[in-house]
């Protein structure tokens, strides 16, 4: 039987764990859900997860895949990766001594822009790339969450680490990150790819306590072995190779062939994000985009986060009254392109790239009393994938060329509806990829195998096998570019502060 890597996606929905083979084929994947507490404040609202929880959602659901998969394969590493801008409070063998403060939290907002002045702003810009941001959304901000909420947690905790620097260190027993990792600490001068050290100037204008840095280790290679007891939880042999942690967003990129400036991808998972990769450092601080270093070789990730995509239909179904995806995206197809003026605005929690405002609400609007649930699931879908549309240019504009089609992942692909209708607001051809649903797994096993040695990253591209081809109908362009001139001029007005 082939070897594989046993790969760990931890998303903010909780852990999806697969078996993967090097050439990308997924031999099994479970899944396991991980609660979120939501916790209002005078400072903001809170969100929160339990980070043993979190472990224990990954052991049931690598034992499942290991027992669904016999004889078992050789398993040759185990890739952790993760959501970000998520902060977890851990001891010095690894385990948490407090919550996992998520990225959603803005409890911390109102620290953030207590760091900004001229000075810290350019710097931050300049060596880093990205401020602390207003909104509270990054671990500056949840290192002052956890010191002024949990205050006990704080004090016990050798490092504040991102979910999946904590899944390796419970793994390894070491702590550690990257550079990659540590991206929303603001601490590491990005002009250089593969910094080991972080810059004395950033630790000071970002307030944290250099104490609870974790130690940084270069972007490749194997950080250490799982141990006897974590072994003996997951049912892998102790003393399997562990590779560095990884953001989810970059091991999309890489799961979904977005490996230079010549190729993107759109992945749909909870958020919706556009991905590419390019060999500089440099930003666009107005559209959001910014350039993070990536595990591959002299490479920037293009960071595009677009906002809510997946979690939109969640609450879409939540709202009308609808059980699972599969029947609100049938629904939907009862629907015609455009929702017969239906739109939906899909800014719950604000809008990203290529706009970003913390106080943008989402909405639906164009409604008249013939219209029901299908047109407005419909205008759901739509509404994820013409933000997408917004977004598109100015990642084209970022990366310097336009892109013959965008490969499209992340368990929104799993939908031939969301396909064509992604097509039709780009504009451009998408190839749903298959197995989308274990695009960050794929990346994650991809990268472990380069680090190993057996394969090569450039042949990851031809490695991808596509479900559909979705080209644009022509017949639907008037109604999205209505539907998408519409969008953009309505952000402005739907901001709380407007």
């Amino acid at each position: 039987m082939s070897e594989c890597v046993l790969a760990v996606d931890l998303g903010t929905g909780g852990p999806k764990v697969a078996l993967v083979e090097a050439s990308g084929h997924t031999l099994a994947w479970r899944s396991r859900p991980v609660a979120t507490h939501f916790v209002d404040s005078h400072e903001g609202r809170g969100a929160e997860q339990d980070p043993e929880e979190m472990w224990r959602a990954i052991v049931d659901a690598a034992r499942e895949v290991l027992a669904a998969v016999q004889p078992g394969p050789p398993i040759v590493a185990v890739a952790v990766t993760s959501q970000y801008m998520s902060t977890i409070p851990v001891a010095s063998d690894g385990r948490p001594t407090g919550p996992c403060i998520l990225w959603m939290d803005t409890r911390g907002a109102a620290h953030n822009l207590t760091l900004l002045t001229d000075d810290s702003f350019m710097l931050f810009l300049e060596r880093h790339g990205m401020i602390p941001l207003p909104s509270g959304n990054d671990n500056v901000a949840h290192a002052y969450v956890l010191q002024t909420y949990h205050p006990e947690a704080y004090a016990a905790a050798a490092a504040l680490v991102e979910p999946m620097d904590y899944v390796v260190a419970r793994l390894t027993g070491r702590v550690c990150a990257t550079q990659s990792t540590v991206f929303g600490q603001l601490v590491c001068d990005n002009r250089r790819w593969g910094a080991t050290e972080y810059d004395a100037d950033l630790v000071a204008a970002t307030g944290l306590d250099p104490a609870k840095l974790a130690p940084l280790v270069p972007l490749h290679g194997v950080v250490g072995e799982v141990l006897a007891g974590p072994a003996a939880e997951l049912g892998v042999p102790a003393g399997t190779p562990v590779v560095p942690g990884t953001i989810d967003s970059i091991t999309s990129a890489v799961g979904a062939g977005a490996l230079d400036p010549t190729a993107a991808s759109v992945i749909v998972g909870t958020t919706s994000v556009m991905v590419s990769h390019i060999p500089d450092h440099r930003g666009d601080i107005g559209a959001g985009i910014l350039a993070v270093p990536s595990p591959v070789d002299g490479m920037y990730y293009v960071m595009a986060e677009n906002g809510v995509g997946g979690r939109s239909l969640e609450f879409a179904q939540r709202l009308f009254g609808v059980t699972t995806p599969q029947e609100a995206v049938g629904l939907a197809a009862q629907a015609p392109a455009g929702s017969d003026g239906v739109l939906f605005l899909p800014w719950l929690l604000g809008s990203i790239a290529p706009s970003p405002n913390d106080d943008v609400r989402a909405g639906y609007v164009g409604l008249s009393l013939h219209h029901d649930r299908h047109h407005l699931l419909r205008a759901t879908l739509e509404g994820v994938a013409l933000n997408l549309a917004w977004l598109l240019p100015h990642v084209e504009t970022f990366v310097g060329n336009g892109f013959p089609f965008v490969r499209f992942g992340g368990g929104g692909a799993t939908s031939p509806l969301w396909g064509q209708i992604l097509a039709d607001a780009l504009d451009t051809p998408v190839h749903r990829l298959a197995e989308p649903r274990a695009t960050n797994a794929r990346g994650a096993a991809f990268l472990a195998f380069a680090d190993l040695g057996h394969l090569r990253l450039a042949d990851v591209p031809s490695l991808l096998r596509v479900e559909q081809v979705h080209d644009p109908d022509p017949a639907t362009r008037p109604a999205m570019e209505r539907a998408l001139a519409r969008l953009t001029a309505l952000h402005p007005a739907l901001a709380l502060n407007a």
